[in-house]
């Protein structure tokens, strides 16, 4: 009797446990189905806004829509949407051709200077016919005899631009008379700083093609790789120091063939510095257009290498390519 109860138990656990499971994959799979139909849904919610946007576009549309015998209230509509994509439109245009637009938004903060009005200013920066990153700059003012004097109240702008430079020289709040107003000139603010965003941004691309040259970006990625799958598994050895092991690699590095260890270079890209794996090193300084304007390079005995020096001095393009030479 004991044992059919223990039977008897034993199926309905093992039914109990089978029904949990099957459960368990049922509510699986309707999670996953959930989710491909919202991603489903994203994709066709954009489909849709694209096509939107291709048929408000069309320049005749306006047009068309204005047949007598119509409905008014669909036609109003209609108008309205197509004034919103032509005024999106020209905003994409100034965004893609001009670089630097301005807007107005609204502080949040009920204490805000200027009942929270600022002036925002947008910077679009493009590289390779691609966009890169868009930085905004926001202003407030103070008024001065009826004027309006601009001063930066956020910013997205990167440490290494000189921006105070720019304020300080087309955006000062305070001249050299007391009595009369600094000169201010917004355009010229943007337009340089700009340059200076671009600029920089160009020189940070050029140092990614000479690492791209030397070939450091692909052995870096497969350094690391080897690095993690070497480690796994293994213990260090606490006897050897850093010296002894950093000594086995310098003479294990000199050994092989010649080649470049390192690019590295400054956050404003302004001084770049490449070390070959002889021990020889060539310091370059930079200018804002991103070419080398000077250049030391020293020998593997310390001596200066003026010939690889005058090879360096041009553009940072094809630059890898004259110091191997």
């Amino acid at each position: 009797m004991r044992s059919c109860m223990r039977r008897n138990v034993d199926k309905s656990t093992s039914t109990s446990q089978e029904l949990d499971t099957a459960i368990m994959a049922t509510i699986d799979d309707l999670d996953s189905d959930i989710n491909h139909l919202h991603a489903r849904i994203a994709t066709l919610q954009a489909h849709r806004a694209n096509l939107s946007s291709v048929l408000l576009s069309q320049p005749h549309l306006s047009a068309r829509l204005q047949i007598p015998n119509q409905n008014s209230k669909s036609s109003d509509t209609a108008q309205r949407a197509i004034e919103q994509q032509s005024k999106r439109n020209l905003e994409n245009i100034y965004r893609a051709c001009a670089g630097v637009t301005a807007y107005k938004v609204k502080d949040p903060d009920p204490n805000a200077i200027n009942n929270g009005n600022i002036l925002g200013v947008s910077i679009d920066v493009a590289v390779g016919g691609k966009f890169i990153e868009t930085y905004h700059v926001l202003l407030n003012w103070r008024l001065r005899d009826g004027r309006r004097l601009l001063r930066i109240h956020k910013h997205t702008i990167p440490p290494c631009i000189p921006l105070q430079q720019l304020v300080n020289k087309w955006l000062p709040t305070s001249g050299k008379d007391v009595d009369t107003d600094p000169e201010q000139d917004l355009v010229r603010f943007g337009r340089l700083l700009r340059k200076e965003l671009v600029s920089w941004h160009m020189r940070v691309k050029a140092v990614d093609d000479m690492e791209k040259d030397a070939g450091l970006s692909n052995r870096s990625s497969q350094e690391d790789k080897d690095a993690s799958n070497d480690n796994t598994g293994k213990v260090l050895n606490a006897f050897v120091s850093d010296d002894e092991a950093s000594d086995v690699e310098e003479d294990a590095i000199e050994d092989g063939p010649v080649r470049i260890l390192e690019v590295e270079s400054d956050a404003a890209v302004r001084q770049v510095t490449v070390t070959w794996s002889d021990r020889r090193v060539a310091v370059m300084s930079i200018s804002k257009n991103g070419r080398v304007e000077k250049a030391v390079c020293r020998a593997r005995d310390g001596s200066r290498d003026a010939a690889m020096s005058r090879k360096a001095v041009g553009p940072m393009v094809g630059l890898i390519g004259r110091l191997n030479a």
